[in-house]
């Protein structure tokens, strides 16, 4: 899907440059808003890389930590499973405190097994390992392309599983 480099050392947030408030953002708020282009968040812990969300716009609000964020990628690695799953979207929230993301808009990504996956909107619980939709799915993987009203995908287990309405896509 695309490839990221994962970045070693403590958490940060990178921007590439500041493009300053844009005029739908109050004057109270603006100093309080940050925004930027090329945007690239790293989380690690013992210098390996976890999260990394790229994102080619973004709005961060320091007092609540939640940056909201259009054309993004991410990247979650557990090196301790070796599970992993990627991800990209039109527009997310990421929390940058408890690095929860919720994506939106196309959403396309891949499990470190190989599994693809497409819903509406996706959100990823980063204390509880998941990544989940209760939207309408479409899951590929090497035994043939499914249909669901939803996922849940723990992320450290690997495991994978369709919700509501799962039916088989056939191909003519």
């Amino acid at each position: 899907m695309f490839g990221v480099q994962p970045a070693r050392g403590l958490a940060l947030v990178a921007f590439a440059a500041l493009i300053g408030p844009s005029p739908a953002v109050s004057a109270s708020d603006a100093a309080s808003v940050l925004e930027v282009t090329g945007m690239t968040f790293v989380r690690s812990r013992d210098s390996e890389s976890e999260l990394v969300v790229r994102a080619r716009y973004g709005r961060l609000w320091p007092d609540t930590d939640v940056a909201k964020l259009e054309d993004v990628q991410a990247v979650f690695t557990d090196e301790d499973s070796g599970r992993r799953f990627e991800m990209s979207c039109d527009r997310a929230e990421l929390d940058v405190g408890t690095n929860d993301i919720k994506a939106e808009g196309n959403v396309q990504g891949v499990t470190s097994d190989g599994r693809s996956y497409s819903a509406p909107w996706v959100q990823y619980e980063h204390e509880a390992g998941i990544l989940y939709s209760d939207a309408p799915v479409v899951m590929v993987d090497d035994t043939g392309t499914f249909r669901g009203d939803g996922f849940r995908f723990l992320v450290q287990e690997g495991h994978f599983r369709l919700l509501g309405n799962v039916r088989v896509v056939q191909s003519p």
